[in-house]
């Protein structure tokens, strides 16, 4: 995960608490006594328990990067970060049942679109994610990882899909449609 072994002790440490206890319970203490740190060596590796879920959830976020590279194409990228998540169901389980935690996991993911695009994706985008991945934690992780991508790309607010000029074309065509148009395409 990490490149440093004391912040992968740390995060295997609060990990292992995590299936213990609620997010809210854990103390920064409880953290750095499993791990057999001191305070001052976990804040020289996250500035709070927050930073660290944000942290921790970047690193597994980004393996992408090491299995398709810096140019993948978003369905790789992301059914990759849905596996990854489903693969470590009680992990990600645990944190998207805290809103804190979930809000850690959640910039985690914003930094991943900065990283990955240049962007941090619109607060939309985000908001819907979120409710995607709480459901989806909430069914046990029962829908298939190509079912959870397909509603979340569906999900996404045009200007996050497409570029002014293609948005300008697509509301023309729209616009342009008569009603018996509408009728016909939603009766199928």
């Amino acid at each position: 995960m990490f490149d440093s072994p004391t912040k992968n002790r740390i995060a295997e440490a609060f990990k292992t608490l995590l299936k213990e206890k609620p997010y809210s319970s854990i103390k920064v203490k409880n953290i750095v006594d499993l791990a057999g740190v001191s305070s001052m060596t976990f804040y020289r590796s996250f500035s709070d328990k927050d930073e660290m879920v944000e942290s921790i959830c970047f690193e597994d976020l980004m393996l992408f990067t090491k299995i398709y590279g810096s140019n993948a194409e978003l369905r790789s990228i992301t059914v990759c970060m849905l596996n990854t998540i489903k693969s470590n169901s009680g992990f990600y389980g645990a944190l998207f049942k805290d809103e804190d935690s979930m809000d850690s996991f959640m910039r985690a993911l914003s930094r991943v679109s900065y990283e990955a695009t240049g962007t941090k994706g619109s607060a939309t985008t985000l908001s819907n994610c979120k409710e995607i991945l709480q459901e989806w934690v909430n069914e046990n992780f029962a829908t298939s990882v190509d079912d959870i991508y397909t509603k979340w790309i569906a999900e996404m607010p045009l200007r996050a899909v497409l570029n002014e000029k293609e948005l300008a074309a697509a509301i023309k065509s729209f616009e342009k449609r008569t009603l018996e148009e509408f009728r016909k395409r939603y009766k199928k």
